[in-house]
């Protein structure tokens, strides 16, 4: 069962595939390179401190905000783009709302928290990549159908509301940091998480084409919830986090397959 306000029909005469030449596969290859190496290197070093215990006072942020979890939507937002370029197609709707939340969270919450250099990472981000689109043979569509899930919605916005104080309070501390907190912003990165997980969990629930991303999201929000209270970090909101992506993950899981 679903609400429905189709308000625009995604086209569906539009090309699908197409043949890059080798100037637009080399533009694919350049631009994905550089959309891509930095969190390829940032995952293979936080790799290596999770497993030797290097810095393992920050390993709750190694493995979920600062870390892997945030490295893991990173990668997962730019290499599908790059390889549907490199290939000719066009890249799901999924991937295309999956980076432009990523990025666009990323930069709001850089706005408010510039400590650290998280604008001068957002903007290095955003124009790596803003290339990458530039240089797809195909983009992926944006124009989507709306039709709201009755059950979906719901838990996505009682997520967005559990997560807004948690959010707002990391950004106050990433605000008030000094020292190591202050250089290397942690708190400002697990607000970026929740955000994009937000973000991305609302457009599931909103855009049956990228449903799937719900499943994404509930998964991020458990992880980071089941790591905090392993490691005994902010445990009221790891518990509600955990709960709510279990939620969201299995009503998404049931959502895609049906």
């Amino acid at each position: 069962m679903t609400i429905s306000f189709d308000s625009t029909t995604a086209p569906t005469s539009l090309s699908t595939t197409t043949e890059p030449g080798r100037l637009r596969r080399t533009a694919v290859a350049v631009t994905g390179f550089l959309a891509a190496a930095l969190p390829t290197v940032w995952t293979i070093n936080l790799t290596r401190f999770v497993v030797t215990g290097e810095l393992s006072e920050h390993r709750y942020h190694q493995l979920t905000g600062q870390g892997l979890m945030l490295t893991t939507l990173w990668l997962l937002a730019v290499v599908p783009l790059i390889v549907a370029g490199w290939n000719g197609r066009r890249p799901s709707s999924a991937a295309g709302v999956l980076h432009l939340a990523f990025v666009g969270t990323g930069a709001a919450c850089s706005v408010a928290a510039t400590g650290g250099g998280a604008p001068s990472l957002l903007a290095v981000i955003a124009v790596t990549g803003g290339l990458l689109w530039l240089a797809l043979p195909l983009r992926p569509r944006l124009r989507l159908p709306v039709r709201i899930d009755p059950v979906l919605m719901p838990l996505a916005l009682v997520t967005a509301a559990l997560s807004t104080p948690f959010v707002l309070d990391q950004i106050d501390l990433q605000n008030a940091a000094t020292g190591h907190h202050a250089h290397n912003p942690h708190l400002f990165d697990m607000a970026w998480l929740v955000c994009t997980l937000t973000v991305i969990a609302v457009a599931a629930a909103a855009f049956p084409v990228v449903r799937r991303l719900g499943v994404l999201a509930g998964a991020g929000f458990a992880w980071t919830g089941a790591i905090g209270l392993v490691l005994g970090v902010e445990q009221a909101w790891s518990a509600m986090f955990l709960a709510a992506g279990a939620a969201l993950a299995l009503v998404s899981a049931r959502r895609v397959r049906g």
